[in-house]
């Protein structure tokens, strides 16, 4: 099982759909393991997520942002979340690190780190719990980092904050020297200002930050999203290597694609405060289940074949009112009457697999089938 953990695909299918058939479980009750144990992982749980239900607050109602959703990390994984803008994977960043802001809300639900339910702790609770138990690399890394504070006085106010005041200055530069090393940076950054680092550096500033007191869990916000194609790869490797070292497990949040399949273990696909799918990344890419993973895989530009852009019909529904049934139906291309009467459950099928569509209940497998064919033929 181990051997299959990071086992990527060496050449991803590029917007391809795989039409094979499936074997279906049957309805899902938990998030499922991933699939090995990786260098240094396991198949322990270090974040249980369970019906975690977010609203932003306004006049006209409330707007639904993150909609009961539940999934596990392991320990030593990396997890990517996807989905378009406004899905809610960042309300569902911001939400596990207590860090939703007033018009938002978290409902209910359940967030345990190694056993602690965050929602319990109290607010001294959770500020010692933050940078030690859960960290966040933030998406904006101008933003984040104090304009006015040398990089080395931002590392240190971290660090003391937690730990205390630090009497062994040369130890503690010693420290951030090894943070700075961790992470690809050369000490003469240690009296510079962020203004004085490249978009890439500053990032990766945040990155030294948020491991500086080795949590257990990091989430990084789209931590690539304002950097050239280079600049991604390299703080992305970035990511992976400090995630190695020291031993957390990890959320990436994003919209590339390309870029998440190269650095995760399993994928989660989020549509409208839902979660559609979670599977182990060659499965999502060779062959993604529901319709909207599917749309997502096509988008992705093929530098081998021309090809036109596929687009589905219709808008993402009122997110103060939303549709019946499925979330994804209005602009499904294979929703029938059953959609808008119930809601699909997570089904379990092969190859640690789950995806949220009627489409792979086994009492519907000739739709399934017209499906994949239509698929084929387009």
């Amino acid at each position: 099982m181990s051997e299959q953990r990071n086992t990527h695909p060496k050449s991803l299918p590029e917007g391809s759909v795989s039409t094979r058939p499936h074997k279906e479980g049957g309805t899902s009750t938990r998030p499922f393991p991933p699939r090995g144990l990786g260098d240094g992982g396991g198949d322990r749980v270090v974040l249980k997520v369970d019906n975690l239900r977010i609203h932003y607050a306004t006049p006209q109602g409330d707007v639904i942002a993150v909609s009961d959703i539940s999934f596990n990390l392991y320990e030593g994984e990396t997890l990517g979340l996807v989905g378009e803008s406004g899905c809610g994977k960042s309300t569902t960043a911001y939400g596990i690190l207590q860090l939703v802001q007033p018009p938002g809300y978290i409902v209910h639900g359940s967030i345990q780190v190694d056993g602690t339910e965050v929602l319990n702790l109290e607010e001294e609770e959770l500020r010692k719990f933050r940078w030690t138990g859960l960290s966040l690399i933030p998406q904006g890394a101008m933003n984040s980092l104090n304009p006015t504070m040398r990089v080395k006085d931002q590392i240190i106010d971290v660090i003391e904050s937690h730990e205390g005041k630090q009497k062994d200055k040369d130890a503690l530069r010693e420290r951030i020297f090894e943070l700075f090393q961790n992470v690809g940076l050369p000490n003469r950054i240690y009296n510079m200002y962020p203004h004085e680092l490249s978009g890439g550096m500053k990032q990766r500033v945040c990155i030294a930050m948020g491991v500086a007191l080795h949590p257990t869990v990091v989430i990084a916000d789209e931590a690539t999203s304002a950097l050239d194609v280079v600049v991604q790869r390299i703080v992305a490797q970035t990511l992976v290597k400090v995630k190695d070292e020291i031993g957390v497990s990890l959320i990436v949040i994003g919209h590339d694609m390309g870029l998440l399949a190269q650095i995760v273990d399993r994928i989660a696909v989020m549509y409208a405060g839902k979660m559609v799918e979670i599977a182990p990344v060659e499965n999502v890419y060779a062959n993604p289940l529901h319709p909207y993973t599917q749309l997502l895989i096509d988008s992705i530009p093929s530098i081998k074949e021309r090809k036109p852009l596929k687009i589905t019909e219709g808008i993402t529904h009122d997110p103060r009112n939303p549709p019946s049934g499925c979330i994804f139906r209005l602009r499904c291309p294979f929703a029938w009457e059953h959609c808008a009467e119930v809601e699909p459950p997570p089904i379990y099928v092969e190859d640690l697999h789950e995806v949220a569509c009627h489409l792979y209940d086994e009492q519907f497998e000739e739709r399934r089938t017209n499906a994949h064919a239509l698929i084929a033929n387009s």
